[in-house]
């Protein structure tokens, strides 16, 4: 588990200040040295929840380890490993922002100035978690990349409680209550009424429902309703055209009459 480093603020915190034995591996070529390292780790003073963010501090006391020469404005970052117990278990590192530090010549100590973290707490945490300082690696800019390792060389009290409550986080409204399957009445669907310009136009009056035109199915069945009626006579329209077409034709053979007897009489 990662943590971020976040800025220097000024919360409530609470923690003690532990002696711990340490082993450092110096660079440039120097032989490790072995002494005593103060720590002190500090958590948020009011329980948090699992799976919050908590912000750690660290203070560190001077540095087992010396530099041969001074190295002013020394660009720093340190870095220290927790170790978590009681309510959550597993290591965390915690590393610092990059700062700048005047790093003194020999006999004087190395001193790095306090740091924060940011520790998210797991998810699975059932109960106050207790942290332990542990190994810790600090890289200084000179010559390139230089590191010193120091870790513990026996065992560390614990200098920090992150307490932790059981209390659940609130319920999101948005998401309502869940869905229940049981013997109770379904719910009814409901259909959206039709905007204005597309509500049905017909013939009733506002007080009454409005009477539908005729369907196309009803307008069908009338059509073959009439050419089934008109089936077994002639309609009056054939017989008037039936007499008009007989009057013609007399019409016709009268005037050819009257023409021939004519043309006789002239003769």
């Amino acid at each position: 588990m990662a943590a971020s480093v976040v800025g220097l603020a000024p919360p409530a915190f609470a923690g003690n200040q532990i002696s711990m034995q340490v082993h450092c591996e110096l660079p440039l070529d120097q032989p490790p040295i072995e002494g005593e390292q103060l720590v002190t780790l500090e958590g948020p003073a009011d329980a948090v929840r699992p799976g919050d963010k908590v912000k750690i501090r660290v203070t560190l006391g001077p540095n087992a380890g010396t530099s041969p020469i001074p190295f002013p404005g020394t660009p720093t970052t340190p870095s220290i490993e927790l170790t978590m117990s009681g309510g959550a278990t597993g290591t965390v590192r915690l590393q610092g922002p990059q700062m700048i530090v005047d790093i003194p010549g020999a006999p004087h100590q190395i001193l790095i100035p306090p740091y924060e973290g940011e520790l998210q707490i797991p998810i699975e945490a059932t109960g106050d978690i207790s942290l332990t300082p542990g190994k810790m690696v600090t890289t200084t800019a000179i010559f390139g990349s230089q590191v010193t390792t120091c870790f513990p060389t026996g065992p560390v009290p614990v200098s920090t409680v992150v307490k932790i409550t059981n209390q659940d986080a609130p319920v999101n409204p948005a998401q309502g209550p869940a869905s229940t399957t049981g013997a109770g009445p379904s719910a009814k669907s409901v259909v959206p009424a039709a905007p204005p310009s597309q509500a049905p136009v017909g013939t009733g009056s506002p007080s009454g429902p409005e009477s539908p035109g005729p369907s196309s199915a009803t307008i069908q069945a009338k059509s073959s309703a009439s050419d089934s009626s008109g089936g077994g006579g002639l309609s009056g329209a054939a017989v008037f055209g039936i007499a008009a077409g007989a009057l013609v034709l007399a019409m016709a053979v009268v005037t050819m009459l009257m023409s021939w007897r004519r043309h006789t009489e002239d003769d």
